[in-house]
């Protein structure tokens, strides 16, 4: 089983929820953290808003490309096992998705992107690798992550965390408040059937004056 985390960020001011857990960094923008939900049954990555990192750590927002590792020796040993692992067989794919996860709790966006990105070579069938690979581009290249949440939404359209981080970059990055509100309308729509959804009345009321 592989440990994702699809994470969610807290945007403008605190009001909206966005796709980075805790803090969107070099904004300048006062933000609150999002609501903790509970990660599902044996799976503490399992797409959930403020779920821990692999080292039991609250995770750190990605950096749109710098690199950052937090030092912590689990994750430090973990990931040199997982170099182990991949220098005698460089194509499985779980090993690269482990390690892409490992290297995203680091800290290490640009590394954790190069893992995905090969993972995806061998096999593109998992829209939580796209989403947590969407949030390693965000930064750097906002239509990129767009892309990757796109692909997720497409390949699960049931995965609530790939539009709510499409809805963020839209708005916030992209200026395409139209978009946003596509998306939020969908993830609307979604509440009735799928679980863990965040509240989404600040969106409602920012869109709304952003309509006005």
């Amino acid at each position: 089983m592989q440990f994702w985390k699809n994470p969610i960020i807290t945007a403008v001011a605190g009001v909206l929820l966005g796709f980075f857990v805790g803090w969107i960094v070099g904004q300048g923008q006062a933000v609150a953290p999002p609501p903790v939900a509970a990660a599902a049954a044996g799976d503490p990555h399992a797409g959930v808003p403020g779920a821990p990192s692999l080292a039991g750590q609250p995770q750190r927002p990605p950096e749109g490309g710098r690199t950052g590792g937090t030092g912590d020796p689990q994750l430090m040993a973990k990931a040199r096992e997982l170099e182990t692992l991949l220098a005698s067989d460089p194509d499985n794919y779980d090993t690269l998705a482990h390690a892409g996860n490992v290297q995203y709790d680091m800290g290490n966006y640009v590394k954790a992107r190069e893992l995905y990105e090969r993972a995806r070579a061998i096999r593109d069938d998992s829209p939580d690798l796209l989403t947590d690979l969407g949030v390693c581009y965000r930064d750097a290249d906002p239509k990129k992550a767009l892309e990757m949440f796109s692909r997720a939404a497409a390949m699960s359209p049931s995965h609530w965390q790939s539009r709510f981080n499409s809805m963020v970059v839209l708005y916030n990055d992209l200026k395409d408040p139209a978009g946003a509100r596509r998306q939020l309308d969908e993830l609307k729509r979604l509440q009735a059937t799928v679980p863990g959804i965040p509240p989404l009345a600040g969106w409602e009321q920012e869109l709304a004056k952003a309509a006005s």
